[in-house]
């Protein structure tokens, strides 16, 4: 039998983690005995409160964690508001004896702060990848739904705990069992190790067109050193001219404009959930000139970098409204009253 550890963490995600159990559950129903087993462990109080604040009662400390297959930490906002150091020094022994390591969500940032995802692939939700790659430079993060090896497995959150758990099903039953398990609850668009994480603008649900949707992936992978408009018309087969009224007739700007609301936003995240100096947020985000990023930051969002760090006020943008300029979680205003560097 396999045993997977839920390590769950103050404000951990409700909905990745019960869809991982249920994904579990199902699985065993399928064989006169289970073939997995999970434990819900703890590292303060076994009423665990989740993000929807809805709690879940855990087993165990995490100290008192025996006998086990892998160990997953799930938590979501204000991750590092619940770092522990006997947590980390066991997610570092579990680690040397061979344990498989995981997370949900924000649960990356522990096992990474850990020491224990050096060198190896990773994901997180799309919202925190970008301060995570610069948390943790050691750590390949990419954005992708769900991250694998035979010690280490990582997901985005959300539903992707599905596909994760999917990927567990077929790598110790077989793949027919997880197809017959993807289709009992209903889960028929299963997404593989590959499959690239989607935000809003790349979402085949946004009502973009593919085209427009694939010049932004192409946008986002290409941050620190922005390619030129030309090359991204070239890839998607396009002339510049028409890539532009596409862009014009779905996102009333040029595509140049919408590249640079794109790279103000990463530059945002910096800004707000870091203590990076602002030239070298200006440099990773694309912009050649100081004192150019400085005024387009101030047009973007009517502050300077150094009074939009300084406030800790979010207003809520409209949600309908579809621009990368508001794609700041109000939560993540909250991670700055501790700086992460």
């Amino acid at each position: 039998m396999y045993t997977i550890a839920f390590l769950l963490l103050p404000e951990f995600q409700l909905l990745g983690v019960v869809s991982a159990m249920e994904t579990l559950r199902v699985a065993n129903s399928l064989y006169p005995d289970p073939r997995f087993s999970t434990i819900l462990v703890h590292d303060t109080d076994p009423m665990v409160p989740s993000s929807s604040g809805i709690p879940l009662k855990a087993h165990c400390h995490i100290r008192d964690l025996r006998d086990f297959d892998a160990l997953i930490v799930c938590s979501s906002f204000k991750h590092d508001k619940y770092e522990n150091s006997e947590t980390q020094n066991l997610i570092r022994r579990f680690a040397r004896h061979g344990k498989a390591i995981g997370s949900v969500e924000s649960g990356v940032y522990h096992i990474a702060k850990a020491g224990v995802l050096n060198g190896h692939t990773a994901t997180a939700h799309f919202n925190n990848l970008p301060l995570f790659a610069q948390l943790f430079p050691d750590v390949n993060f990419v954005k992708r739904i769900y991250t694998w090896c035979d010690t280490r497995m990582t997901c985005a959150g959300g539903t992707a705990c599905v596909d994760l758990m999917l990927h567990l099903v077929s790598t110790q039953l077989g793949h027919a069992v997880a197809a017959r398990v993807a289709n009992t609850i209903i889960h028929p668009y299963r997404r593989d190790l590959c499959a690239p994480q989607d935000d809003i603008f790349t979402s085949a649900y946004n009502g973009l067109p593919s085209t427009v949707r694939e010049a932004c992936r192409l946008m986002e992978e290409a941050i620190q050193e922005p390619l030129k408009i030309e090359d991204i018309s070239d890839r998607l087969g396009l002339s510049r001219r028409h890539l532009d009224r596409m862009f014009c007739s779905t996102l009333k700007c040029s595509t140049s404009d919408y590249y640079r609301k794109i790279r103000l936003a990463r530059a945002r995240k910096l800004v707000k959930a870091t203590k990076i100096d602002f030239s070298t947020i200006s440099t990773r985000c694309g912009f050649n000139s100081y004192s150019h990023f400085l005024q387009r930051y101030r047009e973007a969002y009517g502050v300077s970098p150094t009074e939009d760090r300084s406030s800790h006020t979010l207003v809520p943008t409209e949600p309908t409204q579809l621009s990368p300029l508001n794609d700041l979680h109000p939560y993540q205003n909250q991670l700055d009253p501790i700086r992460m560097i």
